[in-house]
């Protein structure tokens, strides 16, 4: 279905004109509010401050403007209908994680591997991150080519929570919320001033300084955050041993060589630097407005694959296609973007929350054909942006009735080129969506929710350089795409400490423009992908202690891009609407307080996934890159007082683990006949253990040490790329 020129081309400024309608009646109801109004606010206020003092001093609050849902006092049902997690600042800082990366892989069912580019990729039930929605504060965070975002780069410092949904059965999220959604939610201020300091030390010259500050006078309140990360390198496991590897120029030339001994790890130093910023206003009850900014800044080498791979030089092939796939540095990869959030009650039923964005990338790419790094063949860089916003409206026209209609609409921009001599060649593209749900909560103890959206994808424009590399020309247009996605799920609370849920939704995630227009493969007719996510679940607490859920899951997927190996079925090696793959598994999830002061955590995800793909001519029917078994184990001890030097109080100690197994990162399949077979490459399973023990003195001041990878285990996150070794951190915090 056609969409007009003029909708596409309104979409931003309709919620443009929506956000300065509801600002204008905010500040109209605050010139209206009473007396009686302004003591119940400053009642709620004082409540508000004492719950988070209760709460273990918290110096911030939860933006809840961040929340993708209208935030109001009953949680919208939809959400405890498919498996959730979350983690928690105190989480972030029981594992010592100093980035999203860091903390998203102890989260059950994700899986985190660090690929090409120095770039950590995020899996839910082992579909990646161009199928996941990532999200900081409810707006979408990626490069537009890829459609991922090197998540490493984001520190954990100015973070109060991260929600990760999957299945993600609510069609308010819009497009592309293929395999789930991974919402990173800010920090904001209380009315108590706060200022918090971190310094930490590791080897290799590592440090990180992070600083953060904020305050709410009246219905002013501002939050500033800036974290600096750096190291010279990361350190190789003891037991790394090395691995002869095959380099390839031109596809004719083959060299052996060992790109890698114990030690530090070859081109994997890092920079960062973050800053975070968010101003806003509390004109009245129900209504607030808060403007954000960030800027991410990061400079970084690439870690060659142990067993080598393929440099481009120039002639016989052409400058504009010199590259190397493994001797690289990234010397540039930033980000910026500016974020308007907006929240006005009506009236009683009638709550409309609004978001308008406009984020930046830009990032180089240097290509060498030595393993020293001194010839440099190549010098690359892409420009981003994105543009839109979303409108949510909840409307409860009765007690227990509540329907929400949501609008989402957005333009990415991509230039690239692949020499600094060449000209940008540009594409753009929209993606919009309207959702509706209906929740209903007429019998006691259950919620249903029906729903359905309509999804749409249209490229406007997409140049390419031409044969010669001379000049760019169109690369075709292509036809919109568009889909319905209807959604149904349940919640019924059994007895006070049992909870039933479950939900079946469709799900579709538009090609990325590597996908339509990549040089190695990409196919213009492309149509989206297309998942059934089934769940069905029970939560229980057994006591005050013992808690446990578990939940079966069923993703059945259509429509899959791949690269199908079977020349009769792709002769021109193109992507595909090719593979059908099917996911069932289950997550157990339990945690139990045995005795005062210690918590055990532990967690398993089993996932059988097979590629049903017709034709197929792999000899299994095993899915790459998908994880069959996760286990996460967590222990949380305080030993309640302790005398020492200096120190007189409690010491925490908190342990972490992670095991990974039956990871493919290939099949093995005929690359042209059944007589030129390719064996599997499977990714060793393993499990590494952190540590972190810390104690507070004089009130306001923090120690710590941490320890990763304790028995120094030498694993691989991804094929040919290994993690690293034991490495030790010291810190300091202090907080006001």
């Amino acid at each position: 279905m056609k969409k007009e020129g003029s909708m596409k081309k309104g979409g931003v400024f309709l919620i443009g004109l929506c956000f300065f309608i509801l600002i204008c009646f905010g500040v109209v109801w605050a010139e209206e509010v009473t007396q009686s109004e302004e003591a119940t606010k400053s009642e709620a206020a004082t409540k508000s401050e004492a719950v988070v003092k209760s709460e273990g001093q918290k110096d911030y609050q939860v933006f809840d403007l961040g929340e993708v849902f209208v935030t109001s006092e009953k949680p919208p049902a939809v959400q405890e209908m498919v498996i959730t997690n979350e983690v928690s600042a105190e989480d972030i800082k029981a594992t010592n994680s100093t980035t999203v990366a860091e903390a998203l892989a102890y989260v059950p069912g994700i899986r985190v591997a660090m690929e090409h580019k120095n770039q950590a990729v995020v899996q839910i039930h082992g579909l990646d991150q161009t199928h996941i929605l990532v999200l900081i504060d409810g707006v979408p965070y990626y490069e537009t080519k890829y459609g991922t975002l090197d998540l490493t780069e984001i520190p954990v410092d100015n973070i109060a929570k991260i929600e990760v949904t999957k299945g993600a059965a609510s069609v308010l999220y819009g497009a592309n919320a293929f395999a789930g959604v991974v919402n990173i939610i800010t920090k904001k201020p209380t009315e108590k001033p706060a200022a918090d300091l971190t310094l930490e030390f590791g080897p290799y010259n590592y440090n990180r300084e992070s600083v953060s500050t904020g305050m709410k006078v009246g219905m002013f309140s501002y939050w500033l955050s800036y974290t600096h990360q750096q190291a010279d390198a990361w350190r190789m496991s003891d037991n790394f041993v090395p691995q002869l590897a095959t380099l390839v120029y031109r596809k004719v030339t083959t060299i052996p060589a060992i790109l890698q001994d114990t030690g530090p790890r070859i081109n994997s130093y890092y920079n960062t630097n973050a800053l975070w910023a968010k101003v806003g206003i509390d004109p009245s009850p129900g209504s607030e407005y808060y403007l954000n900014f960030h800027y991410i800044t990061k400079d970084k080498g690439d870690p060659p694959d142990i067993y080598g791979g393929t440099t481009f030089t120039s002639p016989p092939f052409s400058a504009a296609s010199a590259f190397s796939s493994i001797f690289d540095k990234i010397p540039r990869y930033d980000d910026w973007g500016i974020d308007l959030s907006g929240q006005q009650k009506v009236f009683d039923q009638l709550t409309l929350k609004a978001k308008l964005f406009y984020h930046s990338h830009v990032d180089d790419y240097e290509s060498y054909s030595d393993p020293y790094y001194n010839n440099e063949i190549a010098y690359s860089r892409y420009v981003d942006y994105n543009v839109g916003g979303s409108l949510i409206s909840e409307v409860r026209p009765l007690e227990w009735d509540t329907i929400r209609l949501a609008f989402n609409f957005k333009g990415d921009s991509h230039q690239e080129r692949a020499q600094d001599f060449l000209p940008f060649a540009p594409s753009f593209s929209y993606t919009g969506s309207v959702g509706l749900e209906n929740e209903f909560n007429l019998i006691k103890k259950l919620s249903v929710v029906v729903g359905g959206s309509y999804d749409w994808f249209d490229v406007t424009e997409d140049k390419v350089l031409n044969s010669a590399g001379t000049g760019l020309v169109n690369a075709g247009k292509r036809p919109e795409l568009d889909n319905w996605d209807p959604m149904i799920g349940a919640n019924y609370n059994l007895t006070d400490t049992t909870r039933l849920f479950g939900s079946i939704a469709r799900k579709v995630r538009f090609p990325t423009l590597t996908d339509l227009y990549s040089s190695k493969g990409g196919n213009p007719n492309l149509d989206a992908e297309k998942t059934i996510n089934y769940t069905l679940g029970v939560s229980q607490s057994l006591s005050k202690y013992v808690k446990v859920e578990l939940a079966g899951f069923y993703h059945d997927i259509s429509d899959f891009i791949s690269l199908p190996a079977n020349p009769l079925i792709n002769p021109l090696a193109q992507y595909q609407n090719y593979a059908k793959i099917q996911m069932l598994g289950f997550e157990v999830n339990g945690e139990i307080s045995p005795m005062k002061d210690l918590v055990l955590k532990a967690s398993y995800v089993y996932n059988n996934a097979k590629d049903r793909s017709p034709g197929r001519i792999t000899p299994s029917d095993n899915v790459v890159n998908v994880p069959e078994h996760k286990i996460d184990l967590g222990v949380r001890y305080t030993i309640p007082y302790v005398t020492i030097p200096y120190i007189k109080g409690a010491i925490h100690l908190d342990l972490e683990g992670i095991y990974m197994g039956n990871v493919y990162d290939q099949l093995g399949s005929p690359a042209t006949s059944t007589s030129n077979a390719q064996g599997p490459e499977k990714v060793p399973n393993y499990f590494t253990a952190n540590a972190r023990l810390s104690t507070t003195f004089y009130k306001h001041f923090e120690v710590y040490v941490a320890v990763n990878n304790i028995a120094d285990k030498n694993f691989q996150s991804d094929y040919g790329l290994p993690g690293p070794g034991r490495t030790w951190y010291v810190g300091m915090s202090a907080k006001y």
